[in-house]
């Protein structure tokens, strides 16, 4: 684990350097490669904290892998946290996908403890882009729901052979959705409404599956939504993204479920 989080770390950051020296020049890029090391590194030894501190007080590690959701855990005692990426829960099962999830999370599954736990953030960007747009990219052929229920489809492939692996793993809902603009600039972008619709139905069909299929679930979207379905602000930390509030919520339904005192 420490070897390939160095690896990492200097992976990402010469990446980083590399398109700042392209735009900005030498001088800049020498500032961010040694800005993002020193962040990077930083993080590197509180993960090393959190694991000596796991197995010295006999506590599982929490390994929260995801999207961009992940990174409120960050510097929290016995979470890892594993960024994937703009990954899919559409693609979370494809080998070809082009953020390599699939590859990626599977080599983190190989190198956990047996007594570690999983909590997988996967949907977000599927409900604030992706569902959408596969609807008006296809004049509307296949509908909303039918393409929610074949990302929660791919979604449930991967979370079945979780299962069969012995990994103990939880599913973290999708967060509200906020009225984020179309940064991006894709050529189908929900209205803020719509969206709200998205994450809600999602959030809907995926907490049925798992109390089907018997995976847990941490339902955070009726916990900060209002009732409208958006975030509500007092919890938001950006545009997108739940704040630090979010981290004690999810202590608490570990504890709760799996009886952890973190």
């Amino acid at each position: 684990m420490y070897q390939s989080s160095v690896f990492r770390i200097w992976g990402d950051s010469l990446s980083v350097a590399r398109v700042v020296l392209k735009e900005k020049g030498i001088l800049h890029a020498v500032w961010y490669l040694f800005s993002f090391r020193t962040r990077g590194f930083g993080r590197f030894l509180f993960d090393c904290y959190s694991v000596l501190y796991s197995r010295a007080c006999n506590k599982p590690l929490i390994h929260m892998i995801g999207d961009s959701h992940v990174k409120m855990f960050r510097r929290n005692r016995l979470f890892v946290v594993h960024h994937l990426g703009a990954a899919t829960a559409h693609n979370l099962g494809n080998p070809s996908s082009t953020t390599n999830s699939n590859r990626k999370l599977l080599n983190i599954i190989d190198k956990i403890g047996r007594k570690d736990i999983v909590v997988l953030l996967f949907g977000e960007i599927d409900c604030r882009v992706h569902i959408y747009y596969q609807c008006k990219k296809n004049n509307e052929r296949r509908a909303i729901s039918e393409l929610i229920d074949d990302t929660i489809s791919n979604y449930g492939r991967v979370l079945e052979k979780l299962r069969e692996a012995g990994v103990n793993f939880l599913v973290y809902g999708v967060p509200p959705a906020t009225r984020v603009r179309n940064e991006y600039r894709y050529p189908f972008y929900a209205s803020p409404e719509i969206h709200s619709q998205i994450n809600r139905m999602f959030n809907e069909k995926l907490k049925e599956f798992c109390e089907e299929t018997g995976h847990e679930y941490i339902d955070v979207h009726s916990r900060f939504s209002d009732e409208s379905g958006f975030m509500l602000r007092e919890y938001a930390a950006d545009e997108i993204h739940l704040n630090g509030e979010v981290v004690d919520f999810v202590k608490g339904e570990l504890s709760e479920r799996l009886g952890i005192n973190i």
